[in-house]
């Protein structure tokens, strides 16, 4: 059974395919929100993304949204959404490099009405990245476009020190609770 990624992201669609799923990819238009808590940001945004299509279809639709968390004294972190150019990339790097930090992934999958919503956390730890390689990685430019301004599957894979959990939550789409998800409304695992 094919179902539909409510997604263009291009992490997403290659770990899909890599799994072995059949299934199409679509812009979602659904206009995404940040809230102070990194959790609710992503199940708030993977819900709203895979209702938007699923009300246009009816076919099974995954959504997804993967957010960074940075912890700060007192409760007080920051959610770092998808940087959206070399300079807000600098800043995410400047601030993550040293510190451990959080990488959420918020996933739904729907049909018609029915909707089902879970998330995973992974903890991450960047080394103290220097400034040159800072200005190098953001001129590249892979980090526009990502959540926390860098993609681990990608050079930024060198600023990564240790990784707690699912490696591919931090791609952009935790594969084994999606594929459980997915077998849930009849979407066999390949």
């Amino acid at each position: 059974m094919r179902f539909v990624l409510a997604s263009e992201s291009a992490r997403r669609v290659d770990l899909l395919r890599a799994a072995g799923y059949d299934f199409t990819a679509g812009r979602s238009g659904f206009p995404e929100v940040t809230l102070d808590d990194p959790k609710e940001t992503a199940e708030t945004n993977a819900r709203g993304k895979a209702l938007a299509v699923a009300g246009e279809t009816d076919s099974v639709v995954l959504g997804a949204d993967t957010v960074v968390y940075l912890p700060g004294g007192s409760g007080t972190g920051r959610v770092l959404g998808q940087a959206s150019g070399g300079e807000e990339v600098r800043q995410m790097l400047l601030s993550l490099r040293g510190r451990p930090h959080e990488v959420y992934s918020g996933v739904a999958v729907a049909r018609g009405g029915s909707v089902l919503v879970s998330s995973v956390v992974t903890r991450v730890r960047m080394r103290d990245v220097g400034d040159g390689e800072v200005e190098s990685y953001v001129r590249l430019g892979e980090g526009v476009g990502k959540a926390g301004g860098y993609a681990i599957q990608g050079r930024a894979g060198a600023f990564v020190e240790w990784i707690g959990g699912d490696y591919t939550n931090v791609v952009g789409l935790p594969l084994a609770m999606t594929g459980r998800m997915l077998a849930r409304f009849g979407v066999p695992r390949p």
